[in-house]
């Protein structure tokens, strides 16, 4: 019982030294490296960063084609031919009108547009692209903080499996060396072969609770690796889970007022968002995951406005082309030359679509800002049922420590006494009963703690 003992020691001070990669730090570096949502989400960021080169190319690049266009219009009955091809039909020729047509078009062109003076658009362009990106940071974020609260939990229970396998091992090696001890009494008479068998069936059935300990730790094991995504090369001994609770964040930057809040801004909270906070990227707060998810949220509604807008701005496009533009086929090589021209639009009434859109977003403002109070709230509540929970665990702990010494003290008063065969065996197994459920127990509550950390970083980030 004595390795038991010692067995005991390690766990309570966690300072058993394994190799790193069997470390939870382990499992959670190979998670984040396999888990293929993190890797379709790298992916995206990527091709975000090329929206951002498409959105330059597609509004400030000059634009080049070429086109080119053969067209006849014949007219009938033109001056005794039955069909004709000229500029100058005769008044009884049947054909479209000649000023439309002019009896052919023989065009090739070079053409060169342009737009200018859209700096402002391209601009909301970009500042949308950039919260889209943010919006998929975020949800890297999320799905990688997920990821390693399930590893974590995980990995807790399979460590759970292998301390009980240890604690089993170890109790059925220090009943076997009891099974020897009673041999020897029962040859003296001192004991009956009653109390042998019956140390006997104890050990045998032990052995099948470690045999179905063992079947459930291979399972939990392979659930692990399959969650993290590495091979299963050889099962070693997992290291105790080191896990520190995060501290709560300090920077709140998610308080963006909505109409009520601000003075002057009661029916104007998109622009002051838009005035407050112009080159905001959520990635970079350091506050609350859900103050920074409605942040973006926010201003991707802001930079959906703006884009929205951006046709109720002035539009100036140069234009120029050159080429062959001819009606008549024999003049084709006189018909060589040039244009080139300015082309303004400027909206002026669209049934008021401008206002109805700001509306619209107003409205979703504030349920982004009712989800964050309701977020919010429940996380400080979380927190705090957390925090009281491993308070009671600790204390819990404590008391079940001393609960064991005592046991530990009674199970060596009973060895020495059955030695003298002033006791039963079944006494004595009763006591070996107590002290296992005890030790049973402190390890479930030390697996609860974890347990309850690992649902504490969770919710405090």
């Amino acid at each position: 019982m004595k390795k038991i003992i010692c067995f005991i020691m390690l766990f309570s001070s966690g300072q058993v030294i394994f190799a790193q990669e069997n470390s939870l730090e382990y499992f959670l570096k190979a998670a984040e490296k396999n888990n293929p949502a993190l890797l379709q989400n790298k992916n995206l960021l990527e091709i975000g960063q090329y929206d951002n080169q498409f959105i330059n190319a597609q509004n400030n690049s000059v634009n080049i084609d070429v086109t080119s266009e053969v067209m006849v219009a014949p007219y009938f009955n033109n001056y005794g031919n039955f069909i004709d091809i000229t500029t100058k039909p005769s008044p009884d020729a049947y054909g479209y009108a000649e000023p439309i047509t002019n009896g052919a078009l023989y065009s090739a062109q070079l053409n060169i547009t342009k737009d200018i003076f859209n700096r402002a658009s391209v601009q909301n362009l970009l500042f949308q692209n950039k919260l889209k990106n943010g919006a998929l940071f975020l949800s890297a974020e999320e799905i990688k903080h997920q990821l390693h609260k399930n590893i974590t939990n995980a990995y807790i229970q399979v460590y759970h499996l292998q301390l009980k396998e240890e604690i089993t091992k170890d109790l059925i090696s220090d009943l076997e060396n009891r099974l020897k001890v009673v041999e020897i009494l029962v040859k003296k008479a001192v004991l009956m072969q009653s109390d042998y068998l019956l140390l006997q069936l104890e050990i045998e059935n032990k052995k099948l609770e470690l045999q179905q300990l063992q079947n459930n730790l291979n399972s939990s094991l392979l659930s692990l690796y399959n969650a993290v995504g590495i091979k299963i090369t050889e099962i070693k001994q997992l290291a105790a889970p080191e896990i520190t609770l995060t501290p709560e964040a300090k920077t709140y930057l998610g308080k963006i007022p909505i109409p009520g809040e601000v003075a002057g801004y009661q029916k104007d909270s998109l622009d002051y968002i838009k005035t407050e906070f112009p080159d905001f990227i959520a990635p970079t707060d350091t506050s609350y995951f859900y103050q920074r998810k409605f942040k973006n949220d926010s201003l991707q509604l802001v930079a959906e406005q703006n884009v929205f807008e951006n046709k109720y701005r002035p539009q100036f496009r140069a234009y120029g082309n050159t080429g062959i533009n001819a009606v008549e086929a024999p003049r084709i090589p006189h018909n060589v030359g040039f244009s080139a021209g300015l082309k303004l639009i400027v909206p002026i009434y669209d049934g008021g679509q401008k206002k109805i859109k700001r509306l619209q977003n107003e409205l979703k403002l504030e349920n982004l800002e009712y989800q964050k109070k309701n977020d919010q709230i429940k996380k400080q509540n979380t927190l705090q049922s957390l925090e009281k929970q491993m308070a009671s665990m600790k204390t819990g702990l404590q008391l079940i420590n001393n609960q064991l010494k005592k046991q530990e003290h009674i199970l060596e008063v009973y060895k020495g006494k059955m030695v003298q065969g002033q006791v039963s065996i079944i006494d004595y197994l009763k006591v070996v009963q107590n002290y296992k459920l005890d030790l049973e127990t402190k390890l479930q509550m030390k697996i609860n703690l974890w347990l309850l950390e690992n649902e504490y970083n969770a919710t405090n980030w």
